[in-house]
């Protein structure tokens, strides 16, 4: 298999090379290859990752993720962080509170212990979810056009 420019090997000296494996999880549609970040299976890292673009969590994570697009844990990835971003797929095992803008999904292989905060919440069938759900519309972020606010509301006499 032929590897991008951005991608990165290992190299040992007096080590014959090698090519490295297919990555285990595809990019999400839409999103070119380089555009997203990776956590490796095998790879521990511990602390709070902040990224722009798509993270895709195949190791073990420990601490808090945020990233402004959509955070992705495969079958063989394991957090123990809060999750903060647009979109949430959990596929894996993910420990700690997860808030999403957009949705949160897990799937049939994922499980989640821990609060969740997002308008859209899909469960798969055969999914484990230990925890509370706080739903709420899409809009919510949304500040009302100034002169409709609750107080400047009629008020109505019984």
């Amino acid at each position: 298999m032929a590897m991008g420019p951005t991608a990165w090997r290992r190299l040992v000296l007096g080590a014959p090379a090698r090519s490295a494996p297919a990555p285990a999880t595809p990019a999400a549609p839409g999103v070119p290859a380089e555009d997203v970040a990776r956590i490796e299976q095998g790879v521990e890292m511990n602390g709070r990752l902040v990224v722009e673009q798509s993270l895709h969590v195949e190791g073990e994570f420990r601490g808090a993720l945020e990233s402004a697009s959509s955070v992705f844990v495969s079958e063989t990835g394991a957090v123990e962080a809060s999750i903060r971003a647009r979109t949430v797929e959990i596929r894996g095992a993910v420990v700690g509170d997860v808030v999403a803008s957009r949705e949160v999904v897990i799937h049939a292989t994922g499980r989640l212990h821990g609060d969740v905060e997002t308008p859209s919440l899909v469960v798969a069938r055969g999914a484990t979810f230990n925890g509370r759900t706080r739903m709420y519309r899409p809009e919510r972020s949304v500040q009302p056009p100034a002169g409709h606010s609750a107080a400047s509301a009629p008020e109505r006499q019984a």
